[in-house]
Formats: structure tokens, sequence, C-alpha cells
């Protein structure tokens, strides 16, 4: 991984801890690139913390490689982040809203059987998740 600002490495972090991969971290001219192979097939648990770990991009995506692998992307800016909450505190700083909760929930869905399986739905996580949700507002 490029020198990348504490930004960048908290989201290639979440990322990582969200989809059980390692993120490939790019610098373009302009931005850093946080590139992340989706699990198949994903648990709605597992798809929320994914979704929310990628609103901490100033930009995201999710693209279909020529090789058949669903990817997610999110770039940060090199310059002053743009935000879309300005009262939203910085996620590398570890005091944004509902931290405590999300870490929570990235533990439970680390070693939860049921988080990990194809077929099944956890309540604890989804419990998890609405608190998390609940915590950020």
């Amino acid at each position: 991984m490029p020198s990348v600002p504490p930004r960048v490495a908290a989201l290639a972090g979440m990322l990582a801890a969200a989809t059980g991969t390692e993120p490939l971290v790019l610098e373009t001219p302009g931005a850093f690139r946080v590139l992340a192979s989706l699990p198949s097939p994903l648990s709605n648990a597992i798809h929320s913390t994914i979704l929310m770990t990628l609103a901490h991009g100033d930009r995201f995506g999710h693209d279909m490689g020529a090789d058949g692998i669903a990817r997610v992307w999110a770039e940060i800016d090199h310059v002053t982040p743009r935000r879309r909450n300005t009262d939203m505190a910085d996620p590398a700083a570890g005091t944004a809203p509902g931290d405590a909760e999300y870490r929570t929930l990235i533990a439970h869905t680390a070693e939860c059987a049921a988080c990990r399986s194809d077929r099944a739905e956890c309540e604890i996580a989804e419990r998890l998740s609405r608190a998390w949700r609940a915590a950020r507002q």
C-alpha cells in the first residue's frame, strides 16, 4: 500500500473488515482509490456494513470486472475532503458518532457463523446495524 493519509488507511481497514478481502489502494492524480472484491453471496448485515463503509469516501461505486468479479470502490480526494455532513467527525479519529456501535457490529459479523453463512440471517447483526444507524443520527 502506498503511503496514505489516515482517512484512506481507515477506509481500507473498514473495507477489509466488511468484505473479508484485502483492499487495493491506488493513488491517482487527484485522489486515492480503495478497491475491494465482494464476497459472494452477501448477507444483509454484511451488505449494509459495506454500504455504510463506502459512505466514508468522497465518491463510491460498484463495478463488475472483466474477470467477472464484483468490486466496490471508494475515492478520497487528495485536497480538502468534501464532507456530506459537516458535523460528521473524521472516522480515522475514532470519535465518529456510532464508532463504538460500529466496532461492535464488525466484531460480531467477523465471528458469527450466521453472518458468514450465505443462507442464514442474523437477528443480532440486524439489531446491531439498527443501533449503529441510530447512533449516527
